[in-house]
């Protein structure tokens, strides 16, 4: 698939994606903060961390963080997760009247704590509760429901192609499968013949997910697979202009990208506060000193303990205004950053 292709929109029942590179809903990363950055470099579709479809849970600060629309980003898509289909027409429900004008189901997370509540991946074997599940959510609202899913739930069966079939004839409008099985995880080659095998029994769109990290990668997903376009993971943390890659644009400049990464920064301060902000920033700036080759200075970075120091040291960093951030030069933003502090 061409970068015209993958920029060009996609349409789902009610709504229309702008281009057909999304980014997937991965819980402790893809936040506000990120979604953010994600929208502004042109992701096409964005769904929301998972929120579990446990009312009681409804109204805890991590929900009602998760549940946060982010400026401009349309469609507002929201994943939960689930194994009751009346909570979960509920849940959908609650999201729906809050403005969400995507529900996202999650059948793909292979997470214990989340199969161990018979939810996510853990449903692959029960294609009656899948379902019931997916008929209930799309009696409930008005807007379109979608799917996520995996290739089954060992290297050898293809559960997660029947129960991508199985959506689809439930009412679902879309379904991204992740090429690994439950029991891979995130560890191996992904395996795009059953995503391949679901392409063909499908009739509504098909999105691959499962290590796409730049043009080569994604080409070769859509290749093998027919796929209507990609959802792209952990391989846009740390590279949140793949998006803009992607879909025809340029790769922004050495000094861009880290303009990108304090403004980042400073989203996560202000989104979460200082004290979490900084908790959850080493995460994402880890991942941004890795994909700019510049892994050595990470541990410099997750030694600094506030908000200011964080701060300073990017400034620093950034103000170098050096040809190759590989140089072992780069030790001379930690001398900026110290003398700062004095």
């Amino acid at each position: 698939m061409s970068d015209a292709a993958l920029s060009s929109a996609l349409d789902l029942g009610s709504v229309q994606l702008r281009n057909r590179v999304a980014l997937a809903p991965m819980a402790g990363l893809t936040d506000v903060p990120f979604r953010t950055m994600a929208w502004r470099f042109g992701a096409g579709h964005m769904v929301s961390e998972m929120v579990a479809s446990k009312l009681e849970l409804w109204n805890t600060q991590k929900s009602q963080l998760r549940r946060i629309a982010v400026a401009g980003g349309a469609p507002m898509a929201v994943q939960m997760a689930g194994n009751d289909p009346g909570v979960m027409a509920e849940t959908a429900r609650r999201l729906s009247g809050e403005g969400a004008a995507l529900i996202d189901i999650n059948f793909g997370c292979p997470a214990k704590k989340v199969c161990r509540r018979a939810a996510g991946s853990a449903l692959l074997a029960d294609l009656e509760r899948i379902t019931a599940i997916v008929e209930a959510v799309v009696s409930a609202v008005a807007v379109p429901v979608t799917v996520k899913t995996r290739t089954g739930l060992d290297i050898d069966d293809e559960y997660g192609v029947d129960a991508a079939v199985a959506a689809e004839q439930a009412g679902a409008t879309m379904v991204v499968i992740h090429g690994r099985s439950r029991a891979c995880r995130f560890v191996g080659p992904v395996r795009f013949k059953p995503v391949a095998n679901a392409t063909q029994r499908l009739k509504i769109p098909l999105l691959v997910n499962g290590d796409i990290t730049d043009k080569q990668t994604a080409t070769v997903a859509v290749t093998q697979t027919a796929a209507d376009g990609v959802m792209i993971g952990r391989g846009a943390i740390g590279q949140p202009w793949l998006f803009q890659v992607l879909t025809g644009g340029e790769m922004p400049s050495v000094r861009e990208r880290l303009c990108v990464m304090g403004e980042h920064l400073q989203h996560m301060h202000q989104f979460y506060g200082l004290q979490q902000g900084v908790r959850i920033a080493r995460k994402h700036i880890q991942a941004y000193l890795q994909t700019l080759g510049v892994a050595q200075l990470i541990p410099q970075f997750m030694s600094l303990d506030t908000a200011f120091e964080q701060l300073t040291w990017l400034n620093a960093l950034t103000e170098c205004r050096i040809k190759s951030l590989q140089q072992q030069a780069l030790a001379t933003p930690q001398m900026a950053a110290n003398s700062a502090y004095r």
